[in-house]
């Protein structure tokens, strides 16, 4: 086994000491670097020494313990030699605390760790023990573990076994405490999946149990279950049953459980067939889209793009579409946001004519929006329609508003228009990258807000990597390189900041025709920044490119190291004694 590199610069006795520290902020850093303790000791020591003494920090803060399951769950099998059940008291511990997720990781863990147990026996003894402990727990909490486990090894385990587990289920499934109820429906998907190893009866009693409850977050989670089994030939022998709840589920009076099975309404369809789709929850989706409340009509304007393939054509023209132009301008941004994201995968689906008669007229009316961010978002999808209708029959009207996106007050707006170019340049290709579009890249690259100038030269790396240098310095680069002759020393500092980003996509016959004679002018820029900047930029270019790059820059770094700066001059120097 590899020894795992110290990195941290500390002793690793200094490490351990800072286990016991009253400091909450150094055990938190000594656990982050457990595997590197183990690492250090052996196999052994780990397993009679470190071990045992982590097993005394499980009443610890929360966020210790947070860091102390992630730091187990990484490799922890190998540096106790392999046995992985040395591991398991310390995980079945971490199930009883009062965090979720750090419950959640450790039971996930005993799974793991099961899996790689050689002997069958083992497993079954050892993993029946673990979960009848803990459902024995006076923790309550603890049972959410024993949800999680009891399907991971149901099929591993005795008849006898089994059975036990099936009472442990139904118990939990009715018990007092909704909590325990919660735990037991979000991971009875899980156990769906054994049918007919799990017997018919029980997973029909216990989604009766679940569906009539009265809290709203232990029904939803049977959507869960039921899409399982769908999957499943308990589908074939209780499909009444399976759709008769599914349609209770999406006329729950809670907006909640009509939510969580609109959100899974594609996965639904794709379980029931296409045509079981149409015939039982096609007009459920519908219905949705005009719920008074704005999140169900959030989510099922989001879902368009996924439903819209189990539709027939002629339903998305007669039924769907309707009703999307009156959500187009519907008062909440949330709602619009979504229909941004999801309307035009419907292009595809229902052709040229379709797309120009139905569809552009609600693109363009998204793409005046008021909101920003419905804009950005529709950008983002444009790719969906200008391969049905060509990019320059909507240029005229996408250029504007793109244009008015890179002018709008919230520089953080700014910000996210300018990645919707590398979008538009991996989707459609460089006939939408007009010099109108890549003026607005170059206004960017001189915006007075310091992370919208990075982000523009951020993008101008993503161009090059998709559209090649060649295209990049005949359309783009020349640009930028002539910024070196603004009086604004911002914008000459962005030329070399654009240096800086794209070195790694820069051959080296271009970097001594093009980048050294910009080098050598702004070597000799009056503002001392600029000057010192061309440092960094020059001892960067000689490292990462070498060659006949080297000899250049030195002789750049050589006329800095008598700058009249002093720092300019230690820069140049220390450059030069690295090279």
């Amino acid at each position: 086994m590899p020894k795992i590199e110290n990195t941290t610069g500390m002793a690793i006795n200094l490490i351990i000491d800072e286990l016991k520290s009253d400091d909450i902020r150094k055990r938190i850093h000594s656990v982050k670097h457990l595997d590197l303790i183990a690492s250090t000791i052996g196999p052994d020591r780990t397993k009679n020494e470190l071990i045992p003494f982590i097993q005394e920090l499980l009443d610890d803060d929360d966020e210790v313990l947070i860091e102390l399951v992630d730091s187990l769950s990484r490799n922890f099998v190998e540096l106790v030699g392999g046995q992985a059940q040395v591991l398991l008291p310390t995980f079945e511990a971490l199930c009883r605390v009062e965090d979720a997720s750090v419950r959640e990781k450790a039971a996930n863990q005993i799974k793991k760790c099961l899996t790689q147990l050689p002997d069958q026996k083992k497993v079954e003894e050892l993993s029946i023990g673990i979960i009848k402990r803990l459902n024995d727990s006076d923790y309550y909490m603890a049972k959410n573990a024993v949800a999680i486990l009891i399907p991971a090894i149901f099929n591993q385990v005795s008849q006898n076994n089994q059975n036990d587990l099936i009472n442990i289920i139904l118990k939990m499934s009715q018990d007092q405490i909704p909590q325990v109820r919660k735990f037991t429906s979000m991971y009875f998907q899980d156990l769906v999946k054994h049918f007919p190893l799990v017997n018919e009866t029980f997973i029909q009693n216990t989604l009766n149990s679940f569906i009539k409850d009265e809290q709203d977050f232990i029904r939803m989670y049977i959507v869960d279950a039921l899409i399982q089994s769908s999957k499943t030939a308990f589908f074939q022998k209780q499909q009444n049953l399976v759709l008769t709840m599914f349609k209770q589920l999406a006329e729950d009076q809670s907006w909640r459980v009509r939510f969580y099975f609109c959100d899974k309404l594609a996965e639904i369809g794709e379980a029931v067939t296409k045509e079981g789709y149409r015939k039982n929850f096609q007009n459920y989706h519908l219905k949705f889209l005009q719920d008074a409340e704005p999140e169900m009509k959030s989510i099922a304007a989001l879902k368009i793009e996924r439903v819209s393939g189990l539709m027939d054509p002629e339903d998305i023209l007669n039924k769907l579409i309707p009703l999307l132009k009156t959500i187009q301008s519907d008062t909440n941004a949330f709602v619009r946001n979504a229909l941004a994201s999801s309307v035009l995968a419907l292009c595809p689906i229902i052709g040229k004519k379709n797309t120009s008669e139905q569809i552009l007229p609600i693109f363009l009316t998204l793409l005046k929006d008021q909101d920003s961010e419905v804009r950005i978002t529709l950008f983002k999808k444009l790719s969906l329609i200008t391969n049905v209708l060509g990019v320059d029959s909507l240029s005229q009207s996408v250029i504007p508003a793109l244009t008015e996106l890179a002018q709008d007050k919230n520089w953080r707006i700014r910000a996210s228009t300018i990645e919707v170019l590398s979008f538009f340049a991996r989707a459609i290709g460089p006939e939408f990258l007009s010099d109108k579009v890549l003026k607005l890249l170059l206004d960017w690259m001189g915006d007075k807000v310091f992370s919208v100038r990075q982000t523009a030269i951020q993008q101008t790396a993503q161009l090059i990597s998709i559209l090649g240098l060649a295209w990049a310095d005949k359309n783009l680069l020349t640009k930028i390189w002539a910024f070196q002759s603004i009086q604004n020393y911002l914008h000459r500092l962005t030329v070399l900041f654009t240096i800086n980003q794209i070195t790694s996509q820069l051959n080296n016959d271009y970097i001594i025709k093009t980048i050294v004679p910009i080098l050598q002018a702004t070597a000799k820029d009056s503002v001392a920044n600029i000057r010192s900047n061309v440092c960094r930029t020059s001892i960067q270019l000689a490292k990462e490119k070498g060659g006949n790059v080297v000899d250049p820059m030195k002789k750049i770094l050589q006329t800095l190291s008598d700058d009249q700066d002093a720092e300019v001059k230690y820069q140049a120097k220390s450059a030069l004694e690295s090279l």
